[in-house]
């Protein structure tokens, strides 16, 4: 759940994670430690999302400009863009690395001040960590909203089901929108595979996973 981003936490707190995992794994920092790949480590979607968000393109406006730009596109215009695109990918491909490098790096650093840190003491502080989560313990499905008074359209929320209660959760957010303990449920049920509708008390939940 921590490596698919299901344990909102600080960047910090995924680098003491990590570094605690390799505690766990390999004992004490060693040059000659056996590394495993940093998204076995760390959420890879941490570090995608430092990367700068694509450039959208700007629509044509006039048919007569949509019609050269579509005859241009298959010959020395559309040449270009693919050259321009594969250069963008592999400044963006550089870019990832040097920010996986960085953070392997950060992560070598916490686990070089674990020495001495025996394997079951270190599995103990990492679960201690995850605990922090206020959502700990629950099971998480991604959905996306279909149903509410409040909101028009769907919206992509985590559904939380837990041992007192279902929670709703932005994705990413520590804190619930939302959380109803049983006592104030009134029904629930699957009218198919991948719907899910929740009654509590005079509202009606829709959401489809």
């Amino acid at each position: 759940m921590v490596l698919r981003g299901y344990v909102p936490t600080s960047e910090e707190t995924l680098q003491t994670l990590a570094a605690l995992r390799l505690q766990s794994l390999n004992s004490d920092f060693s040059t000659h430690a056996p590394f495993p790949r940093l998204e076995e480590l760390f959420p890879p979607h941490v570090l995608h999302a430092r990367l700068p968000p694509p450039r959208r393109r700007t629509p044509t406006k006039c048919r007569g400009a949509r019609l050269r730009a579509g005859l241009l596109a298959g010959g020395l215009w559309g040449q270009t863009l693919a050259k321009q695109r594969a250069e963008r990918d592999q400044r963006l491909r550089g870019r990832l690395r040097e920010e996986g490098a960085s953070t392997m790096a950060a992560i070598v650093e916490k686990w070089k001040l674990l020495q001495g840190m025996g394997r079951p003491e270190a599995m103990a502080a990492y679960v201690a960590l995850v605990r922090e989560w206020p959502g700990f313990g629950s099971t998480l499905f991604d959905v996306d909203l279909r149903a509410s008074p409040v909101e028009a359209g769907p919206q992509r929320l985590w559904l939380g089901i837990g041992a007192k209660a279902v929670s709703l959760y932005k994705p990413g957010e520590p804190e619930p929108l939302d959380s109803f303990c049983y006592g104030r449920i009134s029904s629930f049920g699957a009218s198919d595979s991948s719907t899910f509708r929740l009654s509590v008390e005079d509202r009606d939940l829709l959401f489809e996973t």
